[in-house]
């Protein structure tokens, strides 16, 4: 996913007034768009806060500004990021690498599974959570198109594709991946590729799943959960997110189930439990130890229809 937005963002920076700002991360790899545009990478060095202020003060100057850093990195300047941009609004786009758990092995100071409920809580922010390198490529531009604050949820590299290379990208447009009237599974992210797994090892048990990929978490497309539950009537609702379940994609459905729909429908969030991961190790193995591999998402998915 980093090589696809790198890609993205190298076209985009055409445009002049693009500005690229790196905490000290990523200079080497941010290499095209530097030898493209001299003097419009600007490495501010570990200073988060400082660097959010420059992207605030960028972009009341009219620039669009990309502010690339290790995702958990970006809490640091949290204060600046809600009082600096969002609440005046101005058009900066953070670029989250390493999301989830991407950086296993580095334990939890680079772990980013608090990141949705962060940004969620921030008024006019737009969240953008691609699951592959064609969807991130096509994420980019769209977040640079997208007037006001948006956080792109990126993953790290090696990421295979999903979607093949017809794939149209719209911001809030659910993308259903796989038809099916029993399980429905709303995921994003990473966390994609192992929920059509599951949904896989539940079609050799005769379940019928469909599999939704929600790229835009928010503004959120809540007229899909509708659909699901009027019209394709599906008998159970699954999320499954590489973040804390607290606050998340899967609190964002739950709140729409609860607040605006008059339904009686079996729903479950599958996700990171209220807690620290402190185990280190490469992404497969993470995901089994907390329960994110698509054997245990089939799993609990199960388990959840026969308790119905």
């Amino acid at each position: 996913m980093r090589n696809a937005f790198i890609k993205a963002l190298t076209e985009i920076g055409k445009d002049e007034s693009v500005v690229l700002l790196i905490n000290d991360t990523g200079q080497f790899i941010l290499r095209d768009f530097d030898t493209h545009y001299p003097g419009r990478l600007i490495n501010i060095g570990i200073a988060e806060q400082n660097m959010i202020g420059l992207a605030a003060g960028l972009a009341a100057s009219g620039k669009t500004v990309f502010v690339y850093g290790i995702a958990s990195f970006l809490f640091r300047a949290y204060e600046q990021i809600k009082v600096d941009v969002c609440y005046p609004n101005l058009n900066v786009k953070f670029v989250g690498v390493g999301a989830g758990l991407a950086y296993g092995t580095m334990g939890i100071t680079h772990h980013a599974t608090e990141d949705i409920a962060l940004f969620r809580a921030l008024p006019n922010m737009t969240i953008i959570s691609p699951c592959d390198p064609i969807e991130t490529e096509q994420a980019t531009v769209a977040a640079y198109h997208h007037p006001g604050p948006v956080y792109l949820r990126l993953g790290l590299a090696g990421e295979s594709n999903i979607h093949s290379s017809d794939y149209k990208f719209e911001l809030s447009r659910p993308d259903i991946l796989k038809n099916g009237n029993t399980i429905a599974f709303i995921t994003t992210g990473r966390m994609v590729q192992p929920t059509l797994l599951a949904a896989e090892i539940l079609e050799k048990r005769n379940f019928s799943t469909m599999v939704v990929n929600i790229h835009t978490i928010k503004p959120f497309p809540a007229f899909f959960i509708d659909h699901l539950v009027y019209s394709v009537i599906v008998a159970v609702i699954v999320t499954v997110e590489e973040h804390n379940t607290i606050g998340g994609l899967g609190s964002t459905v739950a709140e729409h189930l609860t607040d605006h729909l008059d339904c009686d429908i079996a729903f479950r969030r599958i996700g990171i439990e209220d807690q620290f991961c402190t185990v280190y190790g490469s992404w497969p193995y993470l995901q089994d130890k907390l329960g994110l591999s698509a054997q245990h998402i089939a799993q609990k998915a199960s388990e959840l229809l026969e308790g119905t």
